[in-house]
């Protein structure tokens, strides 16, 4: 047998810890001995029901495991682990003698790294126990890459997000109390209109949050199936219009809107009212002045169609694969977008939750066009759908 080297690719393998089990002795000290040599630092056990009390002793870096064993075999221990929150990333490798096919098929349907059968030599062993252990590193390094790039994303997001609405409110509050004899009535009014939008700001940040948790904690969903209803589209959508005229005005911006007359959907008003005000905030937000923006609703087969467009910015190809994504701020440095990034993805919940679907067409410097089609029965059409968040 040619010895391999100890070290492959850099990764120094006696930082890693494997956990052994076989029912065959010779055979379990024997390939201790052999990952020992290698550096490994190596746990042993001789059945599944053995090694799960000792995994929750210590943790091991990758499993190797034989497949027929006394009290539970290698599957069921398998299954054990995976079932296992903590455990659900560590590798595992099948060993055997038992080679047939449809071993090893379930195996890999149950989602083993390596299949091994005895007799096997050592290096293929220890090649696949490296580049499993590899492949962890990888993946570990990019996770914490990912992790620290989200964490520094969102201290810039939460301090800006927090910190620009209470400079406004603490600096006009403090003008109040220092000069309030010597400013006169027009002044007065401006700054506490800019209190009132910064604590208008905070709010939105507060409320976006707690929706976040109440979707993922299943508040929605029962409130959704709870509270649905039979409702007439027209009369939801003039709603928001008589609430989003004014405030479209005074950025400049015209809603035009049309409804299919007579439609109606079984739906939860109050949140489908929730998704059709977060797309018309992001429409205004993201127009300039004189564009115009179109509110529509029809029926189209079961469904009932809603669509918002506008002639804003646009969304470039990378932002409309992040738009659903949560706390990703889009076109920020253009329009200084205000928010911390989860009206999009709260709005795709909403819609799921309602068994609908959401279709996002966007071009930089012509607009962006949300088109929302929800079943017009209701869930009655979807019922044994999945409705678990899913950020």
């Amino acid at each position: 047998m040619t010895q391999l080297p100890a070290e492959q690719d850099g990764l120094p393998p006696d930082t890693a810890t494997i956990l052994l089990v076989d029912d065959d002795i010779a055979i379990l000290e024997g390939v201790a001995d052999f990952l020992e040599f290698y550096g490994y630092r190596v746990l042993t056990a001789s059945d599944g029901i053995e090694v799960l009390h000792a995994m929750r002793q210590h943790t091991p870096d990758l499993v190797i495991s034989d497949i027929m064993m006394p009290e539970m075999d290698g599957h069921e221990f398998f299954q054990e682990v995976r079932n296992n929150d903590d455990w659900t990333a560590i590798p595992f490798i099948f060993l055997t003698a038992r080679g047939q096919r449809i071993d090893i098929r379930r195996g890999q349907s149950l989602g083993a790294d390596a299949y091994l059968t005895k007799p096997f030599d050592p290096e293929d062993l220890l090649i696949a126990v490296r580049a499993r252990l590899k492949r962890v590193r990888e993946i570990q390094s990019i996770t914490k890459s990912e992790v620290d790039r989200m964490k520094n994303q969102l201290m810039t997001i939460f301090s800006h997000e927090l910190r620009t609405p209470l400079t406004y409110i603490y600096g006009f509050v403090n003008l109040l109390q220092d000069d309030r004899e010597e400013l006169d009535a027009q002044y007065v009014d401006e700054m506490l209109t800019g209190v009132q939008r910064g604590a208008s700001r905070l709010l939105r940040l507060v409320e976006d949050l707690m929706m976040m948790v109440r979707l993922d904690s299943g508040m929605v969903e029962m409130e959704i199936t709870v509270r649905r209803r039979q409702v007439p589209v027209r009369s939801l959508v003039e709603q928001l219009e008589l609430e989003y005229q004014p405030v479209a005005a005074d950025n400049g911006v015209s809603i035009l809107v049309d409804v299919q007359p007579d439609l109606e959907i079984v739906c939860s008003p109050v949140y489908i009212r929730d998704i059709l005000a977060r797309l018309l905030d992001n429409a205004i937000k993201f127009s300039r002045t004189g564009k115009r923006i179109w509110l529509s609703a029809y029926g189209e087969g079961d469904d009932v169609v809603f669509v918002v467009r506008d002639e804003g910015v646009g969304f470039s190809p990378e932002d409309r694969r992040r738009a659903f994504e949560p706390f990703e701020q889009i076109n920020r440095q253009l329009m200084e977008q205000q928010g911390v990034g989860l009206g999009l993805p709260i709005v795709r919940e909403l819609v799921r939750l309602h068994a609908g679907e959401i279709e996002l067409d966007s071009q930089q410097g012509v607009g962006t066009t949300l088109l929302i089609r929800i079943p017009q029965a209701g869930l009655g059409a979807n019922d044994d759908e999945d409705l678990s968040p899913q950020f």
